[in-house]
């Protein structure tokens, strides 16, 4: 029996036509696959390539695998056109892929349909930390981009490594996504590996153009990384250097009203609230519970990573005590509300769109830091004992004071952990620290003045009976008491040793 195969025959050939190679349009040899984007490709297409010929997107030779999957669908389609005689198969393939990539051709290829990404995973990250923005900026996909945006992208996030879009596009060269996400309202000045800023990726990679659309959108010049180096220590080229220094300064003004635009972007998108309610009287604990149950969020009775909002009592001046759960507040950065919101909360349908700081704490007890310590963390700064390393001279099973606050070992390892520190096992030698690579702790990278300036390492102890015999006084290492320690928690800053009496 004679059998016609001419349905199978047109199926095949459209299937193999999504197998030729990305670049010669051919039956693939020895196929490839750039893990980064997916495209495959002969090896020889690509065996050299620094990147996608079909996206542009940079490419590294571990990304580039064989595609064991690809190989076996092309040899199962081999199998089958030898059953339907359909020899000539990929000839016709092939030349089907030229006539269309013929620029002189009067067909016209519709564009292919945007595959966008699901509102529901727009913030998702890969294994690498790469959120669906690092991946469409990496493809330079305008179209996607624009549309992950208006969705309600996060502009500013990080990827695993700590880079944001905005810097991957800088050190790439990207200078037209550059501009998109600036005018989108991504930061110029959020910090990223190694503290450093966009403007400092452009200076490394010598990019003009992207310094200068920096520049015009208030990126700050001053800013050093955790070297303590400023972007025009990194300049390659006289021409960025000259630009760094003329170009004219904006109006202070500015700066902030972008870090509002980024703080209330991130503030809209809060919409999962878990409480901790710190000390509250009877009846406010009561209420909140019932608030909890109508607004469906968690209330916790000890402070955990997942807080959000911490609920406190506070004074007339809107200022509340210090205590063990306001300190690990202001080191995460969690709203720090007054016992006020919870009747507001009560009284409303839908809590996710209220003003936020109408009810935050002014001071705690010191005034702004509440809201410091908030915006810190909103920015995407490091926590406030980056590049810092901590020995606790301390006895494990003993209760120390300091004003109405009582701490533990325990207590004082996981507040400075939280805050991004280290925690030494042993005594640091100063002998051993003079060769180690010299950082600038984050939060006093910009004030060479400050005496704690090139200090990294700290021995924190209790006067009395049990204290150190020998004390640090070296730049690079001190030996401080535990008040200084929570002093820097409470005002949000490494404290000068001199504002406690100390040389």
């Amino acid at each position: 029996m004679n059998i016609s195969w001419t349905n199978t025959a047109s199926a095949l050939e459209d299937f193999v036509s999504i197998l030729v190679c990305g670049k010669c349009g051919s039956k693939p040899e020895s196929p490839v696959r750039i893990t980064n984007c997916g495209h495959f490709f002969c090896h020889n297409c690509i065996k050299s390539a620094i990147k996608c010929v079909k996206c542009d997107v940079p490419v590294q030779p571990r990304e580039i695998k064989s595609d064991h999957l690809i190989s076996n669908l092309i040899n199962n389609c081999d199998v089958i056109a030898d059953i339907i005689h359909k020899r000539n198969l990929w000839s016709n393939v092939t030349d089907a892929s030229n006539m269309s990539m013929d620029t002189t051709s009067s067909v016209i290829h519709m564009p292919k349909k945007q595959n966008y990404v699901s509102t529901k995973n727009i913030n998702k990250p890969n294994h690498r930390g790469e959120t669906p923005l690092h991946v469409a900026c990496l493809k330079r996909n305008v179209e996607q981009i624009k549309h992950l945006f208006i969705n309600g992208a996060n502009l500013n996030t990080k990827d695993a490594a700590e880079w944001t879009p905005l810097q991957e596009v800088v050190s790439y060269g990207y200078t037209e996504i550059c501009a998109l996400l600036l005018e989108c309202g991504a930061s110029p000045n959020i910090s990223g590996f190694n503290q450093r800023r966009p403007l400092h990726e452009a200076t490394k990679n010598n990019r003009i153009e992207e310094a200068k659309l920096l520049l015009q959108h208030n990126a700050d010049r001053e800013l050093c990384d955790q070297y303590g180096k400023k972007p025009i220590d990194y300049c390659k080229s006289e021409e960025m250097r000259q630009l760094l220094m003329d170009f004219p300064k904006s109006p202070s003004e500015k700066v902030s009203d972008l870090n509002e635009t980024l703080n209330k972007s991130i503030r809209t998108g809060c919409d999962k609230f878990v409480i901790l309610a710190s000390n509250l009287k009877h009846e406010n604990q009561k209420l909140l519970g019932l608030v909890a149950a109508k607004h469906r969020f968690k209330i916790l009775t000890t402070y955990r990573s997942s807080v959000t909002h911490v609920i406190v009592e506070a004074n007339e001046q809107n200022v509340t005590k210090l205590t063990l759960d306001v300190l690990f507040s202001i080191i995460y950065g969690s709203w720090l509300l007054n016992s006020e919101w919870i009747q507001l909360a009560a009284d409303m349908d839908d809590i996710a769109n209220v003003d936020l700081e109408l009810f935050e704490i002014n001071g705690a007890p010191t005034y702004g830091i509440p809201r410091k310590a908030r915006q810190n963390v909103e920015c995407q700064n490091p926590r406030l004992f980056n590049n810092c390393f901590f020995y606790f001279a301390l006895q494990a099973n003993t209760t120390y004071h300091i004003d109405d606050v009582r701490f533990t070992k325990d207590d004082l390892v996981r507040l400075v952990k939280d805050g991004e520190g280290t925690v030494l096992t042993r005594e640091p030698n100063p002998e051993d620290l003079k060769d180690i690579s010299q950082v600038i702790p984050f939060h006093i990278a910009n004030d060479q003045s400050h005496p704690l300036y090139k200090c990294t390492h700290y021995v924190i102890y209790v006067p009395g009976k049990n204290e150190p015999l020998i004390k640090y006084n070296m730049p690079h290492i001190k030996s401080l008491p535990l008040i200084w320690l929570i002093e820097c928690i409470e005002k949000f800053t490494l404290v000068s040793p001199a504002h406690l009496g100390l040389s």
